[in-house]
């Protein structure tokens, strides 16, 4: 269940979706566990929806995206990383098998199942998104058919 709202949300921030900011109240377990975790966060915005909290805050100077289910439980971590950041091997799979793209978009998802990365890779032609999800190398994320990759 978590892996399913954690994709939601990774697909909401790949087409660039938004939605509007609900009115209710977020549980106390949540802002306890959010404190817990991040204790030196500044500028936080919470987002509420159907399926998930969403905390957007500044730690260190990076602007981060934490996902916590309705009990405070958090759900994954995002943030937007620089290309040198990727592990050697995903950097070496982009220049191999993608050099007539550019990188618009790449993040990296920390959850308990373990660390992926997503990009966002364009050319005139075509936007394409990758993953690691479930795989040791880069794999094609699928999106629905009428969504948009704009971010």
């Amino acid at each position: 269940m978590k892996k399913i709202i954690l994709s939601i949300a990774i697909l909401l921030a790949l087409t660039g979706t938004s939605f509007a900011k609900s009115t209710t109240k977020i549980d106390e377990r949540v802002f306890a566990s959010f404190k817990n975790d991040f204790h030196q966060a500044t500028e936080v915005k919470w987002e509420v929806t159907s399926s998930y909290i969403m905390a957007t805050f500044q730690l260190d100077k990076d602007i981060l995206y934490a996902y916590y289910d309705f009990q405070g439980n958090m759900i994954g971590l995002v943030h937007n990383i620089l290309t040198s950041e990727l592990p050697v091997h995903l950097q070496k799979d982009i220049k191999k098998h993608y050099a007539n793209y550019w990188v618009s978009e790449l993040f990296q998802v920390t959850s308990e199942e373990g660390v992926y990365y997503y990009v966002q890779l364009k050319n005139a032609d075509e936007t394409i998104v990758l993953s690691t999800e479930g795989a040791n190398g880069w794999h094609r994320y699928a999106l629905p058919k009428n969504k948009s990759t704009n971010l």
